[in-house]
This record gives C-alpha cells, sequence and structure tokens, in this order.
C-alpha cells in the first residue's frame, strides 16, 4: 500500500510540472511597443471650420486649410470637392509622414447675405476618415440694399422694349451710386435720386432709382447681362445687380425638328404636329401655307386662333420611298422677319 501511495504521489508531481510547462509556452507574447504598430495615413486639420466673422457683400473670403499628416505613409488627397458657392484653387495632393499639406479656397459673397456656410469635402486614403468636411462661415453684410429684390428678369419678345426699376439704398454717408458697367449693349441703365414716390418706407440714409431696360435690338434666347455699379463706399465698392431671363422670338415653332423615326409606308399611318404660336398677339400673324421638300408628303394648316396660333399637320403617304428621309418642312408666314421657316425632316422608311 505505501509503494502504490508513493507511485500516485510522483505521478501527480510530473502532471502538475508538466501542467506548468503548457502553460509557459501557451502564454501569449507581450504586445509591441507602441511605436512599432503598423500605421498608415492619417489626416487632421485644425481648425476645421474657418469664420471670416462679418465681412461686405461682394467681398471675396479666403481661406487656408492647414492638412497635418499624422500617420506613418503617404496621405494622399485624392478629391476636394466645393459645395455651392465655394471655389477651391488648390490642394497639396500628397503630403508625407509627418509632414504639413494646404488647401485653399474662397467664396464669393456677392450672392449671399446674413449668415454662410460653405463646405469642402476632403477625400483620401485615411481609412479612419476617408472623407472630412471642411467649413468656411461668415456674416454677409450688404452695406448697399437693392429693393425690392437682388436681380431683374424679364420676358420679352424680340423687337419690344421692356423696363424695370429697383431702388438702391445704403445709410453710409459716402454713398454716391454711378454705373460702371452694362455687360451688354441691348441692356441700358440709368441711376437718379429716387423721388417721393419712389423711395422705400422705413428705409434710413440716401436712395436712388436704377431704370434698367431692354432694347428691340437684343437677341433671341437667354439673357444674361448682369450691371455693376460704383457704390462709393468703400466697405463694398462695387455691386453687381444680375440682369436675367429669355428674350422669344415674334413666331415661336415647337418642334425644332419633325422626326418620323421607322416606319412602313401605308402600313403605318404616322402624322406629325407642328405647332406655330405668334407671341404677340397685337399684331396678327398668320401661316399661309406648309410644304416638305420629300415627296410623298402632305400638309394641313389648321388655325388653332387665327392670327395666333395654328397647328400645321405632316403626314406620310404610301407613296414615299424607301430609306433614309433627310429634308426640309417649309412654313409659309405672314411675319416679315420670319417669312419662311425651315425645319428639318428626319426618319427611316423600311
Amino acid at each position: 500500500m505505501r509503494h502504490r501511495g508513493k507511485t500516485a504521489g510522483l505521478a501527480l508531481a510530473a502532471f502538475a510540472a508538466g501542467a506548468l510547462l503548457a502553460f509557459a509556452q501557451d502564454k501569449p507574447a507581450a504586445p509591441p511597443a507602441k511605436g512599432n504598430a503598423v500605421a498608415g495615413p492619417k489626416i487632421e486639420v485644425t481648425p476645421e471650420t474657418k469664420d471670416a466673422g462679418t465681412v461686405a457683400k461682394g467681398q471675396m473670403i479666403e481661406a487656408t486649410f492647414v492638412v497635418k499628416n499624422n500617420g506613418a505613409s503617404d496621405l494622399i488627397i485624392s478629391d476636394a470637392r466645393p459645395g455651392c458657392g465655394c471655389t477651391v484653387a488648390s490642394f497639396d495632393k500628397v503630403v508625407k509622414p509627418g509632414a504639413e499639406g494646404k488647401v485653399i479656397s474662397s467664396v464669393d459673397t456677392k450672392n449671399f447675405s446674413g449668415p454662410i456656410s460653405k463646405s469642402i469635402l476632403l477625400v483620401s486614403n485615411d481609412p479612419d476618415r476617408p472623407q472630412l468636411n471642411l467649413f468656411i462661415k461668415a456674416m454677409v453684410k450688404p452695406y448697399v440694399d437693392v429693393m425690392p429684390t437682388a436681380y431683374l428678369r424679364f420676358s420679352v419678345v424680340k423687337g419690344d422694349t421692356a423696363g424695370q426699376d429697383v431702388v438702391l439704398v445704403s445709410e453710409e454717408k459716402s454713398f454716391k451710386p454711378t454705373i460702371a458697367e452694362t455687360s451688354q449693349p441691348y441692356v441700358k441703365a440709368e441711376l437718379l435720386p429716387a423721388g417721393e414716390k419712389d423711395k422705400v418706407a422705413g428705409r434710413a440714409g440716401e436712395q436712388y432709382k436704377m431704370h434698367v431696360s431692354v432694347t428691340p435690338d437684343a437677341p433671341e434666347g437667354l439673357l444674361n447681362a448682369p450691371i455693376r455699379v460704383s457704390t462709393g463706399v468703400s466697405q463694398q465698392p462695387t455691386l453687381e445687380i444680375p440682369v436675367s431671363g429669355y428674350v422669344r422670338s415674334r413666331v415661336s415653332v415647337t418642334p425644332a425638328l419633325v422626326n418620323f423615326g421607322n416606319f412602313t409606308p401605308g402600313k403605318d399611318a404616322l402624322t406629325r404636329n407642328i405647332i406655330v404660336t405668334n407671341n404677340k398677339p397685337s399684331t396678327p400673324v398668320k401661316v399661309t401655307k406648309a410644304e416638305v421638300t420629300v415627296p410623298g408628303f402632305q400638309t394641313d394648316v389648321v388655325p388653332t386662333q387665327e392670327g395666333v396660333s395654328y397647328t400645321v399637320v405632316v403626314k406620310a403617304s404610301d407613296k414615299v420611298k424607301k430609306g433614309a428621309i433627310d429634308g426640309m418642312v417649309k412654313l409659309y408666314t405672314t411675319d416679315k422677319e420670319k417669312a419662311i421657316i425651315e425645319l428639318p425632316l428626319k426618319g427611316e422608311v423600311l
């Protein structure tokens, strides 16, 4: 019995020693020091918001953001996307570890008033912050107000004259506005001290009435002719008043292209409608006839409102020859400037 107990004790001791050895072998190694940790690029911009304070309306805000790379590999900035009203002039695309780069941007305040906040989105290879928003804030103060609106919009028929008035107001003693530039010869502007009936009620300071007119020689299409004013006010020496809108043709036609697509004569009874509109009903314009330069097409002029609007129906008969259609639809009117209106005719006869 004594021998068996001794043997059991030796076995227990051997087991304990083996367990201790295994524990020592399985024990995890100590973590590496922080300096030896694997690190990629790490972006830091301080501050992320630039506050320009109070600025005069029309002043350009310039802002430079310093970008630091606190990582162990190159920081690559792939894009710097400006928000509305903000412009990015330049940015450093690669910033070395421990180095600094710059994002240079600006905000044109001529179209803003009151508090503004404009953003720039930085896109980089920082795995933790692949996208970072920077902000430019300011309080935009107009030292010269334009009433009742800061812009003018026209809708005028070619050959006609149209005019609108605005009032310029400022409490600055140096306020003496003059027309500095009209960007288009067919937009005229005149500045005079506002009379009592023209003044904006409840507003202190000097007031001037500006009359803006669009002359008959304005070309058809979009109107974009800003007017620049010298104010005499040091905080806001220049003022730009947007003038936009549309100069419509006296006679308009839709669509601009008559397209029949692919069709089989006799099988597909196809027609296309052309709408002719006189945009100046006080002077009647008639559509007297219509014709097609490609044989096999028929036309019919239907007055919707005599002298004002017409529908011209173009129909393909079974006599149209196979192949590509490349011709013109001709409309004859009593308008002196547009006596003949030509529209392209396209399609494919199968």
